[in-house]
């Protein structure tokens, strides 16, 4: 991402939480974004908002999310065989608590 692309995400970002652009938030969210596609970081921002509305948005949650979906990316185009019928990748329940409460259930009885 360039300074541009940096600049044009920070605008997006204001519209919903009213924070200050200057030149060096621009120049410090390029760098942390550097290497992040200004698309790909649209759609983290994107999904941040939907997910964490009340979170302040910083560079990180943009990385944070990215590596998040290239790892569930990553898990299901694997080289292994698709998880069993009535099964899901161990990616598809990172945010979800529910899941991984009744997948650890089951654990905890045999301790």
């Amino acid at each position: 991402m360039n300074s541009k692309e940096a600049h044009q995400l920070l605008i997006r970002a204001s519209a919903i939480d009213s924070r200050r652009i200057s030149d060096p938030v621009v120049i410090a969210w390029q760098e942390v974004l550097a290497d992040v596609a200004y698309e790909d970081a649209v759609r983290a921002l994107i999904e941040h908002r939907r997910t964490a509305p009340a979170v302040y948005l910083e560079p990180g949650h943009i990385v944070q999310i990215l590596r998040r979906e290239r790892a569930r990316e990553v898990e299901i185009r694997g080289p292994h065989p698709a998880p069993p019928p009535g099964k899901r990748w161990a990616a598809d329940i990172i945010d979800d608590v529910d899941a991984i409460d009744a997948y650890s259930e089951p654990r905890k009885a045999l301790s």
